[in-house]
């Protein structure tokens, strides 16, 4: 395990974040749900996306801890496995506040890496 990483946390992504942005083409991101339409997420069943990205957020996959003001932003690197039985590189970010307990992290983003 790299340093910045002390263990899982539980993973937490706000449905918004998946039918909004990342599978919505029309939305602010339409290149980053064209690369995920594009594998075979689908905007009517986020689920499938959601259990891919808690998959590829592993300990094999951390790369990096980076501070922010509010807390820390954790980077994960590696496949992720799609609908189409694909295993394109992503990069995800996930966020964890300083002042939660729980060591809860909220999703970012995601990308091709």
């Amino acid at each position: 395990m790299r340093p910045g990483f002390d263990g899982r946390p539980d993973l937490v992504i706000p449905f918004p974040k998946l039918t909004h942005y990342l599978l919505h083409d029309q939305g602010a991101a339409p290149s980053k749900a064209k690369f995920f339409i594009g594998h075979g997420f689908d905007r009517r069943v986020p689920i499938v996306l959601a259990q891919a990205l808690w998959r590829q957020a592993s300990p094999e996959n951390y790369q990096s801890v980076r501070i922010v003001p509010f807390g820390r932003n954790l980077v994960f690197e590696g496949p992720i496995l799609t609908p189409h039985g694909t295993a394109p590189i992503i990069l995800s970010v996930w966020h964890a506040p300083h002042d939660d307990p729980r060591h809860v992290a909220r999703f970012v983003t995601a990308y091709p890496s």
